[in-house]
């Protein structure tokens, strides 16, 4: 095997470690924020904050990057929301 091809190998498995260590620290603040929602004091003020700020959150970010970042942040944003959950209407 060529050099080029080894420093190439070399780095492809650099960067696939990288990954799988990115993967793992979301991972874990994925459990960490299910907590936070899950044990919220006042879950309607939480949904009703998260509402509001979800348009400018898109909208900061509609530009970023690739379609690969862009389905992975919307696929997110869709499951905390859901999470969430909707705020209660008014009596």
């Amino acid at each position: 095997m060529s050099t080029e091809i080894t420093e190439i190998l070399d780095r492809l498995h650099a960067c696939e470690a990288g990954l799988e260590m990115h993967r793992g620290y979301l991972k874990a603040m994925e459990y960490a924020l299910r907590i936070c929602v899950l044990t919220h004091p006042t879950p309607n003020d939480l949904s009703d904050a998260w509402h509001q700020l979800l348009p400018n959150i898109v909208a900061k970010h509609r530009g970023d990057s690739s379609d690969l970042f862009a389905a992975a942040f919307e696929q997110s944003l869709t499951v905390l929301t859901e999470q969430i959950g909707a705020p209660d209407s008014p009596s």
